[in-house]
């Protein structure tokens, strides 16, 4: 228990749960959005394509749909609260994420798969609704550092798992289990979520917060999110696009093996391996940005990170000969990209509902959350009907992820915000 002047405020034990179920939600949300990427060529082969553009679509609507339902998926967090408002993203992914089962052919996929991505913003603007109504302040980056661990987990498990649940080249196995994971969440989900404590968890819950589309085009007039709106299209921009179109910018993993393992094996391990680094960034970097209550000095570390790690990854695919050699540089790599890169979501999320307040926090999350699927599908767009070259495609991650640098440090930090 803590206090703010004379106002006490109390944390509750269920916070774990309701966390857990949130995070298990969004995993398998997560999941069904990457399950093509990581099994191209066999998604090819199901679905009865010669080109990878529509396999890539199936994640790219994701974001694209994103783009749209942003605004109406915070109005309806803010409207029915964190249980129902998320609810919605939860029964989407649930229903069509079984329907995606029933047939092979590929225009129904792309409905079902559409259907589950109108569910994604209603899961992912709810990370700081979550922490803020149920976590202490020391807790928050925390809090939402897990909720974003269980998103990377999502992207790991699609990446790695997928190809081993599709020996061969029929996918409906695979899309039975996920979807039906989707529609048991859904029912627990519904049943045991609660909305918020009986009392308040600190002093950012304890105010009254109202969706207002005037109010929240406010947002704009503050400096420091300008910033964060950059750092995030370009940062979790350049993460979703090389999350989507890894079998295009990695060339040199075409039709290679390594043991017994074949080329989407590959692409699964060395996505999942990006992914472990995340979970484990996300964790620790925002640990420490809980306790010493700084932001600001952990992005700028994600921004150069960021820049110098993707022209690490360049420098391999180009000039690193030997395959074993180059894959296993790609794997390390890949580690440190996730550890000290996708960190950068939590702390900046956290940020955001901190220097926004007391506007709601599904607000300034839906809006970063928002940025960053627009810029991946600049990016995606690039590698997909752009110069189709995995060098430039490195080149220009690379150069914008510079960008991010110059902006982070003309922010703020925490203190300039504290709460009165």
């Amino acid at each position: 228990m803590n206090s703010v002047g004379t106002t006490e405020y109390k944390v509750y034990g269920y916070r774990w749960i309701v966390l857990l179920l949130f995070g298990f939600a969004t995993l398998i949300n997560q999941i069904i959005w990457i399950t093509f990427a990581a099994i191209t060529p066999k998604a090819m082969d199901f679905y009865g394509k010669t080109k990878t553009t529509p396999i890539f679509m199936l994640s790219l609507v994701f974001m694209l749909v994103y783009i749209i339902m942003n605004i109406p998926a915070a109005f309806a967090i803010d409207k029915f609260g964190l249980k129902w408002g998320t609810g919605i993203g939860v029964i989407l992914t649930g229903v069509f994420g079984i329907l995606r089962a029933v047939s092979d052919q590929y225009h129904w996929v792309l409905i079902f798969q559409i259907g589950c991505a109108i569910g994604q913003p209603f899961l992912l603007n709810s990370f700081t609704k979550v922490s803020a109504n149920w976590f202490g302040a020391e807790e928050k980056a925390l809090a939402t550092s897990l909720g974003t661990a269980f998103v990377l987990l999502g992207v790991l498990l699609g990446m790695f798992i997928t190809p081993f649940l599709v020996p061969g080249t029929d996918l409906t196995l695979m899309l039975y289990i996920y979807g039906g994971i989707a529609l048991a969440m859904m029912v627990i989900y519904l049943i045991f979520v609660r909305d918020k404590p009986p009392t308040p968890a600190n002093a950012y819950s304890d105010v009254v917060k109202t969706f207002d589309l005037r109010g929240t085009f406010d947002l704009f007039k503050n400096k420091d999110f300008n910033i964060l709106l950059v750092l995030f299209l370009f940062g979790a921009g350049t993460f979703n696009a090389v999350s989507t179109v890894m079998a295009d910018l990695f060339h040199s993993i075409f039709d290679k093996t390594l043991g017994p393992l074949v080329a989407d094996d590959l692409y699964g391990i060395l996505g999942g391996i990006m992914i472990v680094g995340g979970i484990a960034g996300a964790i620790i970097l925002s640990t420490i940005s809980d306790k010493i209550q700084k932001r600001k000095r952990f992005l700028i570390i994600n921004a150069i990170s960021g820049t110098v790690l993707t022209l690490a990854f360049f420098i391999v695919e180009k000039y690193v000969a030997n395959f074993v050699i180059q894959y296993a540089l790609h794997c390390v790599i890949g580690f440190v990209f996730g550890f000290l890169l996708i960190s950068a979501l939590p702390v900046g999320l956290t940020f955001a509902a901190e220097i926004t307040h007391p506007m709601p926090e599904e607000t300034s999350n839906g809006w970063l959350m928002w940025v960053g699927q627009v810029g991946g599908v600049i990016l995606i767009m690039i590698a997909m009907f752009g110069i189709q070259s995995d060098v430039f495609n490195f080149i220009i991650y690379a150069a914008i992820m510079f960008i991010t640098i110059i902006f982070s440090f003309f922010m703020n930090d925490l203190d300039a915000y504290k709460l009165k």
